[in-house]
Order: structure tokens, then sequence, then C-alpha cells
């Protein structure tokens, strides 16, 4: 589950977050249609987060690819798979605080790390289309790991500030890194769709190998992102207008909103598999 004031709307309702009942045990509903759907998307996401390691891995080795930040993606993706089913036991029956406060930290891996990865994929595919030179410059150097070293350190610190000290950071700051991410896979996409729709100079009609391969990367992670975490973000920012208590909000609105984030972290994999070609190592995986 996410924050307990990820959609309490003004200070004053953030306090009230200290009576919310966080187990919603006499408004079930919301949690039930989460916990459905968080089956499928297990059972689904683990398998295909395995197989497109695996698959990223083996290219990263033999050279055929430097896609760190996908490695790293898909890292985040498998932890997250892994502990949702727990999560959704610990939510409808075990009821223990401190595995639901360990709840909040992983679904801020969902909620903020995904999205800054699948940014910093386009940045790469961006200036790998827009300036090919600085690209294969910034390709021999060592800024990409220390990228992804920093994304990593910044979701974990500011997930447990969320999780753990609620009060101190307002509801608003919660969606900001899904708006950045958000911003920045939509400036990509547009820019390299321009770049890509600019005849050749040469009057080729094919389009490069790597340029069609950032198209995909960005395309995908532009649907992802907007299908897996504009819905919510819009939700967040206008709850001033949606008239229910903050208990309601957190059960009714919170709990089912983060289907959209699971399905990402489910489709995702998958999509990137497919566009790898790898498709039958999925079936030999039994992923579907």
């Amino acid at each position: 589950m996410g924050s307990t004031a990820f959609f309490v709307n003004g200070t004053s309702a953030m306090n009230a977050t200290e009576d919310l009942d966080l187990f919603c045990v006499t408004l079930l509903a919301g949690p039930l249609i989460w916990a459905i759907f968080s089956v499928p998307c297990v059972c689904v996401g683990v398998p295909a987060s395995v197989c497109l390691l695996w698959v990223l891995v083996q290219r990263q080795r033999s050279g055929l690819s430097n896609n760190i930040y996908m490695i790293n993606l898909t890292v985040m993706d498998l932890i997250y798979n892994v502990f949702k089913l727990p999560g959704v036991l610990n939510f409808l029956v075990w009821r223990d605080h401190q595995v639901l406060k360990l709840m909040y930290i992983l679904e801020g891996f969902n909620l903020n790390g995904r999205p800054l990865f699948m940014a910093c994929s386009c940045v790469d595919c961006y200036v790998a289309v827009v300036s090919p030179v600085k690209y294969m410059k910034l390709s021999q150097s060592r800024y990409r790991p220390a990228v992804c070293a920093l994304v990593w350190a910044f979701t974990l610190v500011f997930d447990l500030l969320f999780g753990f000290h609620s009060n101190l950071l307002h509801y608003c700051v919660w969606g900001m890194p899904r708006l950045l991410a958000v911003s920045t896979i939509t400036f990509c996409d547009f820019v390299v769709l321009r770049a890509l729709r600019k005849p050749d100079p040469s009057g080729k009609t094919d389009v490069h190998p790597q340029k069609q391969r950032a198209l995909q990367t960005i395309t995908n992670s532009f649907i992802m992102t907007v299908a897996s975490y504009l819905p919510p973000l819009l939700v967040q920012m206008h709850t001033g207008l949606i008239p229910l208590s903050p208990q309601e909000m957190y059960c009714h609105i919170n709990t089912p909103s983060l289907i959209f984030s699971m399905l990402g972290s489910t489709l995702l994999p998958l999509l990137c598999l497919v566009n790898l070609g790898r498709l039958k190592d999925l079936r030999i995986c039994n992923c579907i």
C-alpha cells in the first residue's frame, strides 16, 4: 500500500491520518479489488521480470547492448512483485503494522523508482537519436552506474521519509517524482518522433536499427508511464473535489488506484520481451 497521506488533502487532514484504520476493516471493497488484481499481476510479473532480467544480462555480457537502466528497472520490478502477495496477505489477514510500513517502502519503489528509471532510459535514447556522437562518448564513461545509484538512493530515502514520517512531506510532494518522470518521457518522446520523421539527407527511407530501438523503448515507457501513473496522479491533484472523508479516500480511492502502477510493473517486462523478440524464451520460462 502507499503512504497513509497519499490522497489526504491538506495539513489538517494529514494529521487525521493518525486515526485512520490502515487496514480498512469496515471498508473492504477497495482493498478486495486491489487484492484480486494483485494475484494475476504477480503470477505474470515475477516470471516475466526474471526472464527479462536474464535476457538483459546476457545481452550486456555479450556486448549487444548497454541498457543498465532497464536492468535496474527490472530488478526493482522483481523486488516489488515478489513482495506483493505477502503485502496482500498482511493487509487482509495478518494486519501487522511493521510489515505494512515495509510495504509502504516497497510500494514507493513502484510509484517513484520505476518512473525515474524509465525517464533515465528515455533520456539515453533521446541523446542517442539527437546527438549520436555525444552518445558514443558518453557510452564510454561511467555516468550510468552513478545515475542508477543516485536513483536507488533517492527512492529509498524518499520512501523511508514517507513510510515512517509522512508528516514531514506534504502530500503533493509524494507525486513530484512521477510528475517529473512523465514530463521528461513526454518531452523525449516528442523530440525523438520529430527526429525520426525528418527525411534522411541521403534519401534513404529505412530507419536505422538504433533509432528504431530508441523509438520502441521510449514509446513503451511513455505508454506505461501515462497509463500507470497519470490516473492516480490526477486524482491526487484533485482530491479537494471528491466529497469523501479521509478514511473513505484512503480505502476507496487510494487502494484501487494502485492497480494502475501495479499493471505497469507487469506489462512493461512483457512489452520489452516482445520488442527483443523473446516470446519463445517467455514460453520456455512458463511466463505465459
